[in-house]
């Protein structure tokens, strides 16, 4: 497992985590609930590794809630931050990715 990964789950474990009011907004329209997104955290599936973004060091991960997969961009500043980041959170169309969701279909 990589150490980001590790990183995030421990901020996310310990209730050291943020929301971004932009994945606050998806949480809302889709009508998914921030607890059953931190339930699965333990069992995410990590997709990309993201470094040097605007949002600082990041992860797509998949994860699986009992109505389906749910793509989430975790992040934080650095390796030294406090929280960890909930960017967005999306369903995944199923013509861009594979049928686990995992890897991109070439366009």
């Amino acid at each position: 497992m990589n150490d980001l990964a590790d990183g995030l789950r421990q901020r996310i474990a310990s209730g050291r985590l943020r929301v971004s009011d932009h994945a606050q907004g998806r949480l809302d329209e889709r009508g998914m609930l921030l607890s059953d997104i931190l339930a699965s955290v333990p069992s995410w599936s990590v997709i990309e590794t993201y470094e040097g973004n605007r949002m600082g060091l990041s992860l797509l991960v998949k994860h699986e809630l009992q109505a389906g997969p749910v793509h989430a961009v975790w992040g934080m500043i650095d390796q030294d931050a406090v929280h960890a980041v909930l960017v967005t959170v999306y369903l995944p169309d199923k013509e861009k990715w594979d049928e686990q969701f995992t890897i991109r279909r070439k366009v």
